[in-house]
C-alpha cells in the first residue's frame, strides 16, 4: 500500500512537470525578469489588513514590522535545504524551532516569543490548522504544511491582534497561491530536486497561472523521504495541493483550495548497549531510555525495535474563500472542512505492540468586515465565527463561536490606538456514556478586551505599549 501511494504521488509530480515544460518551465526564474502585478509603492502594514493583503511580486524576503513579520518564500534565501514551513520559521525574529532529529517530525517544537504551541494559533488563508477534532492535541503537525504552495507566512507576536482568535502568544497566518489574474494561459512552473545525507530525498513540482483574466490556479506536489538518522527513524511524505480562483467582475475574488497530505514517520527506537530490550544495533547513534524526553516525545520516546513504530497521518482539507473589496472597506468569508486520520504505533520494552487511532473532524465559516472607514481617523473592522469540531461520529463534540469588532484611531501623523474585544462561546458535547460515566456538557463565555498604542518616534524608532484578556481553548 505504500509504495502503491508513493507511485502515485510521483505519478502526480510527473505530470505536473510535463505540464510545466509545456507552460515554459523556469526552475530558477531571475528576479528582474519578475513583472509586478499590484502597486509597487510602499504602504505601512496596517494590523487590521494582515490576512487581506496582496503580496507583491518583487516584495523583499523578510520584511520586519513592529505589528508583523513577512516572509516571502519565493524571495527568502537562507543556507541550506527548505522544505517545511519550519525551516523558514526558524529563521525569524522570536520565534525558536527544536528539532530532536533530522528527520520531519510532528512533534517539532516551535515557540514564539518562548511560548509553545499550545499558546499561540497556526491559521492557513485565515482558517485555524491547530487543535481539530475532539482529541485537542496541542502540538501542530508541521510534516502536513509542505511549502510547495505557500506564498508567504505572517507572524504577529503577543496577544493584541482581534482577527485570530485564541491568539494568546501570537499568530502564524500562512498564505496560499491563489494563481494569477492574467490573458496570457501560458502558465509559470517549478520544477525542484534535492538530495540529502541519510537516504534524504525530495521531488516537488507546481504550476501557476490563468487565463482570460477570469480563471487563476496554483496547483503543487511533492515528495519527501528518507531514512534518517537515528535508529527507525525514517520518514516518507506525499502531498497534492490546489487553488482554483474565479476573478469577479467588481474586483474580487472566489477560491476553491484543496489540500492533502499523507505522512509516515518512524520513531527513533531506544538503542541503548545496556538495555537488553532495545537489541542493540552499533550501527546506529546510542539512544538511552532515561536520557528521552518523554513528556515531549510520548510514543516516539519509548519505542522499542522488534515491532511497528510509527506516526501515520493522512489530511485532507476543503475551502471556498471570498476576497471582495467594497466602496467601503473589505469583505471576507470563508467556508471549510478538515478530515484526518491519526495511527500511532510502537513497540515496548516487554516485548507488546501498542496502537492507537484517532479520526479527527473540523468544519467552520467565517465572515469579516474589514477596514470600514465611516469616521475621519478611524478604521473598523467587525466579524465572526463558528465551528463544530469532533470525530466522524460525533462532529459537534465541540461548538465554537467567537465575534469581533476593532478600531484603528489615528490620533495623529505618528500615534494609533488599536482598541476592540472578542467574544467567545465554548461548548463541548461529550455523547460518550458508560457505566460509570454520563454524557457530559461543559459551556464557557467570555469577553476578551484588547488595546495597543503606537508612537512612530522616528523612521528607525517604533514604540507601543499593549493590555490585552484572552482565551486558550481547552
Amino acid at each position: 500500500m505504500r509504495k502503491d501511494k508513493r507511485i502515485c504521488a510521483r505519478l502526480t509530480i510527473g505530470i505536473l512537470f510535463l505540464l510545466s515544460v509545456v507552460g515554459n518551465v523556469s526552475a530558477a526564474t531571475p528576479e528582474t525578469d519578475a513583472t509586478p502585478e499590484t502597486d509597487q509603492t510602499s504602504k505601512p502594514y496596517r494590523l487590521e489588513e494582515i490576512i487581506v493583503r496582496d503580496h507583491p511580486s518583487d516584495e523583499e524576503g523578510l520584511v520586519v514590522n513592529p505589528d508583523v513579520t513577512i516572509i516571502n518564500v519565493e524571495k527568502f534565501k537562507k543556507p541550506g535545504r527548505v522544505e517545511n514551513v519550519t525551516d523558514l520559521l526558524g529563521e525569524t525574529l522570536g520565534i525558536n524551532v527544536m528539532h530532536s532529529s533530522i528527520t520531519p517530525a510532528q512533534n517539532e517544537g516551535v515557540y514564539l516569543r518562548g511560548m509553545d504551541q499550545s499558546r499561540f494559533q497556526v491559521f492557513m488563508d485565515g482558517r485555524p490548522m491547530r487543535l481539530h477534532g475532539s482529541h485537542g492535541y496541542f502540538k501542530m503537525d508541521w510534516t502536513t504544511m509542505p511549502l510547495t504552495n505557500v506564498e508567504t507566512i505572517e507572524i504577529i507576536r503577543g496577544s493584541h491582534s482581534l482577527l485570530f482568535p485564541f491568539s494568546e502568544g501570537g499568530a502564524i497566518n500562512i498564505i496560499t497561491k491563489k494563481g494569477k489574474r492574467t490573458d496570457n494561459a501560458r502558465p509559470e512552473g517549478k520544477v525542484k530536486v534535492g538530495f540529502g545525507p541519510y537516504g534524504d530525498q525530495s521531488y516537488s513540482a507546481g504550476l501557476n497561472g490563468g487565463a482570460f483574466n477570469v480563471i487563476g490556479y496554483s496547483l503543487a506536489a511533492g515528495h519527501r523521504e528518507g531514512d534518517g538518522y537515528l535508529r527507525g527513524n525514517d520518514y516518507d511524505t506525499d502531498n497534492v495541493n490546489g487553488r482554483l480562483s474565479l476573478f469577479l467582475p467588481a474586483g474580487g475574488s472566489l477560491t476553491y483550495g484543496f489540500d492533502h497530505v499523507e505522512t509516515v514517520t518512524g520513531y527513533a527506537v531506544i538503542n541503548d548497549p545496556d538495555d537488553p530490550a532495545s537489541d542493540y544495533d552499533p550501527d546506529y547513534p546510542i539512544v538511552r531510555a532515561g536520557e528521552v524526553d518523554t513528556f515531549s516525545h510520548d510514543y516516539e520516546g519509548k519505542a522499542y525495535a522488534g515491532g511497528k513504530n510509527e506516526w501515520k497521518r493522512r489530511v485532507t482539507d476543503h475551502s471556498l474563500l471570498l476576497d471582495q473589496p467594497l466602496p467601503m472597506g473589505k469583505v471576507r468569508a470563508q467556508v471549510y472542512q478538515q478530515k484526518s486520520k491519526r495511527y500511532r504505533y510502537r513497540h515496548t520494552a516487554a516485548g507488546a505492540d501498542e496502537s492507537n487511532f484517532k479520526d479527527e473532524f473540523t468544519g467552520g465559516v467565517s465572515l469579516d468586515y474589514l477596514g470600514v472607514k465611516l469616521i475621519p481617523g478611524h478604521s473598523l473592522s467587525a466579524g465572526g465565527d463558528y465551528r463544530n469540531q469532533g470525530t466522524f461520529d460525533n462532529k459537534d463534540f465541540y461548538e465554537i463561536t467567537s465575534l469581533f469588532i476593532q478600531d484603528v484611531w489615528d490620533l495623529s501623523a505618528s500615534t494609533s490606538l488599536t482598541f476592540g474585544t472578542r467574544w467567545y462561546e465554548f461548548i463541548m458535547n461529550d455523547s460518550y456514556e458508560s457505566v460509570t460515566m454520563a454524557p457530559a456538557k461543559r459551556e464557557e463565555r467570555e469577553w476578551c478586551p484588547k488595546a495597543r498604542l503606537d508612537h512612530a518616534y522616528d523612521d528607525t524608532l517604533m514604540l507601543y505599549a499593549s493590555v490585552s484578556r484572552e482565551m486558550r481553548l481547552p
